[in-house]
């Protein structure tokens, strides 16, 4: 026990850091998606990049007019987002026609408050709009002022709901485009949620509104896929570095294991020669120590994933509370849990057969000689 206990103990600390990893990514993922599906679903989005997130040009608001007269276009919705400050904290803040987005808009996203109301309320310029993450991170509730500063002056509204959004790690203000043009004298606009009429070809239109700004304008125009592939493979990019780190824990499981397996022969080296003077088959000594490798990694895997259970709803909480502010709910990484099974099996099982070769292929007269 004092010599295997070491290993048991990395082993479970190493699995239950990959059990924590991995269910903060599926928790993570499972909410974006459904934050994408809801909220990034025009037909069409018009950029001045390539890269939807790039803000270095922008539109004139007179280019709504002009989107809407293109055939097959049956809405349009101008966008503005930049940085701001709010409670000393940097938040990205988006001007959006409110009613107009609410209407198109699911409101399963909503965390406090009525959906279609806190629409209205700031479609109206009578209140704002928060993402989770924001109310989170610095306490804020229904119905309490936000100070912000403008060129205009301090914009003071009241919090009208809270929604679930990941546009800025900080937090997301919303606000209705005619009080953006209000406080800050500007009409520009980042991008265009273009809605399509019943029947209307996303490819057929888009080639409609290259043309009609063709030599006019810098513009991108995206489909609704486009934009969602874009979006996850950023975050695909971030799971990808999570994934490295599960791999990194689990090698250092294998290595914990191996380590500890030739420290044993070693220790045991006169012992182990003893059983085979006394009549010990090889095959008998090479079983031992694939069993012992093989109880090492099944007590590892057991007290790891139940470590892991409770490990990951701790980061979960403390990720809720200190860091991102965002509610994810609690989902065990199943897959991970059942891929792991093979895994650690497979690597004690190979990790055991170096320590066990030595341990039958050793001199037998130098094994049971004294000191």
């Amino acid at each position: 026990p004092r010599r295997t206990s070491a290993t048991v103990a990395a082993l479970m600390l190493s699995l239950a850091m990959v059990v924590g990893l991995g269910g903060i990514a599926a928790a993570s993922y499972e909410s974006i998606s459904e934050w994408i599906a809801s909220t990034f679903n025009p037909d069409l989005f018009l950029s001045t990049s390539e890269q939807i997130g790039s803000r270095t040009f922008r539109f004139p608001a007179s280019m709504t007019d002009e989107l809407r007269q293109v055939p097959g276009v049956a809405e349009v919705q101008p966008v503005r987002t930049f940085p701001v400050k709010v409670g000393g904290a940097p938040v990205v803040l988006v001007a959006i026609p409110m009613a107009a987005v609410a209407a198109r808009t699911s409101a399963r996203q909503a965390v406090q408050g009525d959906f279609l109301e806190m629409h209205r309320i700031g479609g109206e310029g009578k209140g704002l709009v928060i993402s989770e993450n924001l109310a989170q991170l610095q306490a804020l509730k229904l119905g309490q002022t936000l100070d912000i500063p403008t060129p205009a002056g301090w914009l003071r509204l009241p919090v009208a709901g809270v929604v679930r959004d990941y546009s800025g790690q900080q937090g997301t203000v919303f606000l209705d485009s005619s009080v953006y043009q209000r406080y800050w004298k500007s009409d520009a606009v980042d991008i265009f949620r273009v809605y399509l009429q019943a029947g209307a070809r996303s490819a057929e239109v888009k080639q409609r509104i290259l043309e009609r700004f063709s030599g006019q304008r810098r513009l991108f125009v995206l489909l609704n896929k486009e934009v969602k592939d874009f979006i996850f493979q950023i975050t695909d990019q971030w799971f990808g570095m999570t994934y490295v780190q599960i791999f990194i824990a689990v090698l250092v499981a294998v290595l914990g294991i191996v380590n500890t397996l030739t420290v044993s022969i070693a220790d045991r080296r006169r012992e182990l020669g003893v059983l085979r003077a006394v009549g010990g088959l090889a095959s008998q000594i090479r079983h031992t120590i694939w069993l012992e490798a093989a109880m090492i990694a099944a007590v590892g895997l057991i007290l790891g994933l139940a470590l892991g259970a409770v490990n990951l709803y701790y980061q979960l909480e403390m990720s809720r509370r200190d860091f991102s502010g965002m509610t994810l709910d609690y989902r065990f990484p199943w897959t991970i849990a059942a891929a792991l099974l093979p895994v650690i099996a497979g690597a004690a099982l190979a990790a055991s057969i170096g320590p066990a070769e030595a341990a039958v292929r050793g001199s037998l007269v130098e094994a049971l000689e004294y000191e």
